[in-house]
């Protein structure tokens, strides 16, 4: 990404994207850089490359997160843990997983976004307006001289 292309730093948006693929929490990210949310997820919006970065950023995270859960849930108990204490544990452990299930898909196999649609002018609003009345206008007038 050129200077051009982006508004924020090099630096904060390197910052963002580390902080994001270690956590994958965009508003902690986002701090850590020195940003809003809102402006970080502007830039996503507006530059294509940052956005495919921050696809990156965030399935690494992911990763990351299920691997520590993962580990988890597979570490033994220790013989003098307390029942409710493992029950608690193996809560947080399954709130983990679901939650991270929840959002695999807005992470994992997401098509590119696609680009938003051009915008129309209110003339050409207005014209596809027109011509949408005129074909009902016809079809009308078809159904009444079909009707007679």
């Amino acid at each position: 990404m050129t200077k051009a292309e982006t508004t924020i730093g090099k630096a904060a948006r390197a910052q963002f994207l580390a902080h994001l693929a270690e956590t994958s929490n965009v508003a902690a990210s986002a701090r850590a850089a020195g940003l809003s949310p809102s402006r970080a997820y502007r830039e996503r919006q507006r530059f294509p490359a940052f956005r495919a970065q921050w696809q990156e950023a965030l399935a690494e995270g992911y990763a990351r997160l299920e691997a520590e859960l993962l580990a988890e849930a597979l570490r033994p108990a220790s013989g003098n843990l307390k029942d409710i204490t493992l029950k608690s544990r193996q809560m947080k452990v399954r709130l983990g997983m679901t939650l991270l299930s929840l959002h695999r898909a807005s992470v994992r196999g997401v098509k590119p976004a696609t680009p938003p649609a051009p915008r129309r002018t209110r003339a050409e609003i207005q014209q596809d307006w027109e011509a949408g009345l005129d074909a009902m206008k016809v079809r009308m007038s078809a159904d009444d001289s079909t009707a007679e």
